[in-house]
């Protein structure tokens, strides 16, 4: 209402399959371009766990000058993906991330949905606004 909240960005880059890695790696180069700007939350299937983000962050950013809101908090090596297995062997490869003004508060990967029929595992990530 008042023009002051953050830009969200809803994330879901391709597959990273043989053909079609070439786009992959574009859609994570565009995704950091979302981050370039203030006041920036992205969240979606990233298709990427931060390794695969290595060397897209800036300014001490995950990916452009976004910071990855779960490995803050202490839960990025929870598996989201897939939700046959268990989560601490699965991949992180959903994200909610957030530039500077933005801190993460708390953070959890849902794990007692994973049979409602998706196979990935749902964030839930708290924010506060950056004092400042």
């Amino acid at each position: 209402v008042s023009g002051d909240g953050p830009i969200i960005v809803a994330a879901h880059a391709v597959a990273p399959r043989e053909d079609y890695m070439t786009q992959w790696r574009s859609d994570l180069t565009w995704l950091a371009d979302q981050c370039a700007s203030d006041n920036v939350i992205l969240a979606g299937d990233f298709n990427a766990t931060i390794d695969h983000m290595s060397g897209l962050g800036v300014d001490g950013g995950t990916l452009g000058r976004c910071r990855d809101t779960t490995s803050a908090s202490g839960n990025g090596g929870v598996g989201t993906w897939p939700t046959d297995i268990p989560a601490m062997l699965g991949a992180p490869i959903d994200h909610v991330m957030a530039t500077p003004d933005w801190t993460v508060s708390g953070s959890i990967v849902m794990r007692t949905l994973d049979g409602s029929g998706s196979d990935h595992r749902p964030l839930v990530v708290q924010l506060e606004r950056t004092a400042g």
